[in-house]
């Protein structure tokens, strides 16, 4: 047991005695206060779910709008959704107009307008045309019509999809002008309607 205390006491008395050299250790200090790592939260968005118009108030803003024939809103995670159909009556060659919104509400790392711009790039069709006339919100396109009945033009506004489907009652290529003018016509009044 003898050696093994003296080699202890040897090397206690050389490290004091300046025999070896150590680096000091710098001294840590810990800060009590949070960090933040979060962006702030962004502001007021333009539409919002709470304020948004129903399909009837949209209709009474719409001169020569036919009545709601169904209102659909929902809800999801961040998110609210409205699909109006205005006709006066199905299939008796009477104009058919569909209005679909859906409004992206803030969340905490991101704003309502950048989620509803990535969905509106997100939701581009293969084979759909920018629409360079004049039409309402920031972006619009045309989606490839491929067969349907009715033209379909999608437009973006700050923190909204709109997608505006008319169909004029008569037979009409959903790709040719006369028909994409009806349905940026009765885009523009539908927008101006939900304008809060």
């Amino acid at each position: 047991m003898r050696p093994r205390r003296i080699i202890g006491v040897t090397i206690t008395t050389m490290a004091l005695a300046g025999g070896c050299t150590a680096t000091p250790v710098p001294t840590v200090t810990f800060s009590t206060a949070p960090v933040s790592t979060t962006t702030p939260a962004p502001g007021p968005v333009k539409y919002a779910s709470a304020s948004f118009r129903s399909c009837p108030e949209i209709q009474q803003k719409v001169p020569g709008l036919p009545p709601a024939l169904k209102a659909e809103p929902t809800l999801g995670s961040g998110e609210f959704g409205l699909t109006c159909t205005f006709t006066a009556s199905k299939n008796d060659g009477t104009p058919m107009i569909t209005l679909d919104v859906i409004l992206y509400e803030n969340q905490q790392n991101s704003s309502g307008a950048e989620r509803a711009k990535l969905a509106f790039t997100n939701g581009a069709q293969a084979g759909g045309v920018k629409d360079t006339g004049v039409h309402p919100g920031s972006e619009a396109r045309w989606p490839d019509a491929g067969v349907a009945a009715s033209c379909r033009l999608e437009f973006l506004d700050e923190n909204a999809v709109m997608v505006t489907w008319y169909n004029s009652g008569k037979k009409q290529d959903p790709r040719s002008e006369e028909c994409r003018r009806g349905a940026r016509d009765v885009a523009k009044q539908l927008f101006d309607a939900v304008q809060p």
